[in-house]
Parts: structure tokens; C-alpha cells; sequence
């Protein structure tokens, strides 16, 4: 365990000397920032173009951290050799793996953060938090934004422990692929369940729905993790769309990052190098 927390740590810290990692940092934030000018282009719609493009800043600028960095860290000390140093003190490999994810998923914790707070202080200003701030933070459509973002964090832990599996066996350049392709996959999923039960209806319960169904098991259903919807139109929402199934949605997102992280740690002790 010690192991895993100082690998982990010193992941962190190289991490947040990237320049790479300000540079999207940046761009959120005035991206965040600029929601406030479009507010004023949209009416009576201003918050809740806001929030939508707030809580999207949050999550795509949270995948392109774990892309841009999260693929890099193991090919990185695989080919500078540092690798055979960090074994030979008595490293297992799977430790290296995990040590490797905890620190990945401290540098989007934090810019994720970042980006939350500068965001929640925005519609905080604009629900008139500062006048109010006890009838505000009592009020349900603010109260489905951090939570909306708290999810946001379990598909990151997801996104996270694919871009280290990719990245124990593959190049940098196709795991990114790879990766963004997992993302995108994951949040289709209800759409591609739709297109299985189609196919069932047509043609009934042949192989090839079968083979469907089986990779729609397998896919990270993102889609469940997702509260942008409820957060930004919750106002709007009748009462029976108003719920979510939040343990759910936490144990698919712990469940599916841990058996993705237990198949890079068999992927990387199996590498010769």
C-alpha cells in the first residue's frame, strides 16, 4: 500500500509540472467563464445554458487530462527505463499499475475541482447566493449540480482506469484513440440499447442480438453516471423524472474501474520488457 501512495504521489507531481495540463486548465476555465457572456444571448435561458456548458467543460476537459497524460505515464517510464529502477527496489508491477492510476486520478480530481468551484461560484452569484445564500444553497435546482458533478467523478474514475489499460500494452497515440472511443461508446449506450431491442422486435432473438447484447454488457454504460440532464432542466422535469438511482450508478462506476485496472495489472506483468 505504501507503494501504490508514493507512486502514486510522485505521478501527481510530475503530473501538475505538464504544461500540457495548464494548458487545458486554461482554456476551461475561460471557457466556463464565457458562459456568462452567451447567459445574455439566451433570454430566459441563461442559467441553464450555464449550467450545460459548465457541467460539459467539466466532463471533456476532465477526459482530455486522462487522455493527453493518463496515456503517456507508463509508456513513458517504459522507454526512459526508470521502470527497471522502480522493480528492482522491490516494486511489484501491479502496484506500479495501481500507483500509476491513483496518481492520474488525483490530477483530474484536482482540475475537475478547479474548474467545479469556478463554476458553482458563478451560478451562486447569479441565483442571488450572495444576497440569500441559505434559501440558495436550500434550493433543489442548485443542489443537482454538485451532484451532477460528484457523478461526473465516477466516470472519470472509469474513463481513468481505461486510459491505464491501454497504456500497459499499447503506444501513446492508440490509446488515446482507444480511449476517446471507450468514452463516446459509453455514453450511447441507452441508444444502443434501443437499436438492440429494434433488432429483437424485427427479427427476434437471433446470434446476432445475442453478440449484440453480450458487447452492450461489456461497454461502460457512462450514460448512467450522467446528471447533466436532471441538473440543467430539473425545473422543467416532471416529478417522476426527478429521481436518480445514485448507489447504482456508484457501485457500476467502482465495480467496472476496478475489474478494468485488475486486467492492466495482468496486461503489464505479462509485457517483456
Amino acid at each position: 500500500m505504501i507503494e501504490i501512495i508514493a507512486i502514486g504521489l510522485n505521478t501527481f507531481r510530475e503530473a501538475i509540472r505538464n504544461r500540457v495540463l495548464y494548458l487545458i486548465l486554461l482554456f476551461a476555465v475561460l471557457l466556463i467563464g464565457s458562459s456568462l457572456f452567451l447567459s445574455t444571448l439566451a433570454l430566459d435561458a441563461g442559467l441553464r445554458v450555464i449550467k450545460n456548458l459548465g457541467l460539459t467543460s467539466i466532463n471533456v476537459f476532465g477526459l482530455l487530462v486522462a487522455m493527453f497524460i493518463g496515456v503517456n505515464l507508463i509508456p513513458q517510464e517504459v522507454e526512459s527505463k526508470t521502470i527497471y529502477t522502480i522493480i528492482s527496489q522491490g516494486v511489484r508491477r501491479w502496484q506500479f499499475v495501481l500507483g500509476k492510476f491513483l496518481g492520474l486520478v488525483l490530477t483530474v480530481y484536482a482540475n475537475m475541482l478547479l474548474m467545479a468551484v469556478l463554476l458553482l461560484i458563478i451560478l451562486f452569484s447569479i441565483m442571488g447566493g450572495f444576497a440569500h445564500p441559505i434559501m440558495t444553497l436550500s434550493d433543489a435546482t442548485f443542489f443537482w449540480i454538485p451532484a451532477a458533478i460528484f457523478m461526473q467523478l465516477f466516470e472519470m474514475l472509469i474513463i481513468v482506469s481505461v486510459a491505464i489499460l491501454f497504456s500497459s500494452f499499447s503506444t501513446p497515440i492508440l490509446s488515446a484513440v482507444m480511449t476517446l472511443m471507450v468514452y463516446v461508446i459509453g455514453n450511447m449506450t441507452n441508444d444502443f440499447w434501443d437499436y438492440i431491442r429494434l433488432e429483437s422486435e424485427k427479427h427476434g432473438n437471433t446470434i446476432f442480438t445475442g453478440f449484440l447484447t453480450f458487447i452492450w454488457y461489456l461497454c461502460p454504460h457512462l450514460d448512467l453516471l450522467n446528471l447533466k440532464k436532471l441538473a440543467v432542466h430539473f425545473e422543467l422535469l416532471p416529478l417522476d423524472q426527478t429521481a436518480f438511482p445514485f448507489a447504482v450508478a456508484m457501485f457500476h462506476g467502482f465495480s467496472y474501474s476496478a475489474i478494468v485496472l485488475f486486467i492492466a495489472c495482468l496486461a503489464f506483468s505479462k509485457r517483456d520488457f
